[in-house]
């Protein structure tokens, strides 16, 4: 596995990441439907995140002009892709890519420091890039756990180096430690349960090596980290005059609302959730066990991985609900699996450089080479390669939208379905779908805009208007979501209609 070891410095970190963007890039064009491949991502998540990156570029600001319930790091974003194209998902796959490409590249990192191989980068890189996406917690592509995958796999890499190498972490590494940790915060604050178990495991390891007095140094270059990317987002919000909202929305709305209303359907539990995963979740438990069983020599490593997988598992699943792409974050720990398998063969062709050599380059080739049959194969996605972008419900409701002068539009009862984004158009009101979460403002809010007509156009799931509404049916399209085949209806405001009727 040592193939590439000529490759060293800045040239071999180039090529490296190269790699990493053209094992990221084929596995997420096939698997995301993002891609270019798709006629569009119809997942409902994404074009919320989506609808909410649009709307920032024309001035709206989250939370209070457009109420979603992730973290602001999201939006911010998907603004960048909105910033590239707001027409189509050209800008969602293309910061994808880079994303993913940076968290195969972390993942060859870990598989290459856990296994003592240098050239264990290469197909630790190309297998993470192959199991991850064709999975389904991979879900349909753009979740912010996939986008987040890179900064756990930061984390959990700069402490296991660390420890490795019998080191302290430098103050650069603490920093980077803090600005992890506060991204986690404001991006979906179940994500900090890596970074909880992986302080426990450093705060016990100083204490541990006699490095007390190392701990203070510490602790201010991770708050230093930590506060400056809090208070450049803060800052944010507040020059917008919307910190109150950022504080209501994101945290005491959470935390006090999203676990009453689990609308989560007959999901998996978390444990049965990590089998439908095997891919990535049987190296991850492999190289979790793998580190329990070395003893006393990695100790540390064990505990920092282990404490850090416990705490990411609590967290995620902590609030009652379980959806599916939920268990993607526990991918992080896939590349310990990896080493330990690379490890062993190191072992068993010890002394037998030319083999060892040759066995790293075909297995890296065959993981590049099968990524995107896999991805054709067991990815939950590709069925909708099929279909034509113009017989999708959401460009056919366009064509309709896209004929009214100034069209408005209300996404009534159900989660963003892309119907603002294939119509071109930014919803006027903030709550502008329905969420996972009781808010009887949100749902008196967009009552009173249907029994009122106060947009041109409402689109609705499974769900036709009430008579008496001044709206009369525009379009009916159906398609299937997540293995069920929904029914979708566009109303349009009647002429010279009379509001204030019931719904």
């Amino acid at each position: 596995m040592t193939a590439f070891r000529k490759y060293t410095g800045r040239r071999g970190v180039v090529l490296r990441l190269l790699f990493s963007l053209l094992a990221a890039g084929t596995a997420i064009t096939v698997c995301s439907k993002s891609s270019f491949l798709y006629p569009l991502n119809d997942w409902v998540d994404v074009n919320c995140f989506f609808t909410v990156g649009r709307g920032l570029l024309h001035g709206l600001v989250p939370y209070r002009d457009l109420y979603e319930q992730k973290g602001p790091l999201v939006y911010f974003l998907y603004a960048l892709a909105a910033v590239i194209s707001e027409n189509s998902f050209t800008g969602v796959w293309l910061l994808e890519c880079l994303c993913f490409s940076c968290f195969v590249y972390l993942s060859g990192k870990i598989a290459e420091t856990m296994s003592g191989l240098r050239g264990a980068f290469w197909p630790g890189a190309a297998l993470t890039a192959a199991l991850v996406p064709v999975t389904p917690a991979f879900s349909h592509g753009g979740s912010a756990e996939e986008l987040f995958l890179p900064v756990l796999a930061l984390g959990l890499w700069l402490v296991l180096r660390a420890l490795t190498e019998k080191r302290r972490l430098t103050d650069g590494e603490g920093a980077a430690l803090g600005i992890c940790t506060a991204a986690a915060l404001w991006t979906k604050y179940t994500f900090c349960g890596l970074f909880a178990g992986l302080a426990l495991a450093v705060l016990a390891w100083y204490i541990r090596a006699g490095h007390t007095g190392k701990l203070p140094r510490l602790a201010g270059c991770f708050l230093a980290g930590a506060l400056g990317l809090s208070a450049l987002i803060v800052g944010w919000f507040a020059l917008k005059g919307a910190a109150g909202d950022l504080w209501q929305a994101y945290f005491v709305n959470n935390l006090t609302e999203y676990s009453r209303n689990i609308r989560s359907g007959p999901y998996d539990p978390p444990l049965r959730n990590l089998l439908n995963n095997l891919p990535w979740s049987v190296p991850g438990a492999l190289g979790l066990v793998w580190l329990a069983a070395t003893g006393r020599k990695r100790a540390w490593e064990a505990a920092a991985a282990g404490l850090g997988a416990v705490g990411l598992f609590v967290f995620t699943y902590l609030n009652g609900r379980r959806y599916p792409y939920y268990a993607l974050v526990m991918s992080v720990f896939a590349p310990l699996g990896l080493a330990a398998v690379f490890r062993g063969t190191g072992r068993m062709l010890r002394g037998r450089e030319t083999l060892l050599r040759r066995t790293g380059a075909v297995l890296t080739a065959l993981a590049l080479a099968a990524s995107p049959a896999a991805g054709f194969m067991l990815s939950g996605n590709t069925y909708m390669m099929k279909i034509p972008r113009e017989d999708t419900p959401q460009y056919r409701f366009a064509e309709i939208i896209r004929q009214a002068e100034n069209p408005t539009l209300l996404n009534y009862g159900f989660l963003d379905g892309g119907f603002y984004f294939a119509a071109g158009v930014l919803p006027e009101s903030p709550y502008f779908c329905t969420l996972n979460i009781s808010l009887k403002d949100m749902e008196s809010a967009m009552n009173r805009s249907v029994r009122q007509g106060e947009t041109t156009f409402v689109v609705t799931r499974s769900r036709e208007l009430d008579r008496e509404a001044p709206y009369t049916l525009a379009g009916e399209a159906s398609m299937m979501f997540e293995g069920r085949r929904w029914t979708y209806y566009l109303y349009r405001l009647k002429e010279n209609a009379e509001t204030g009727s019931g719904i």
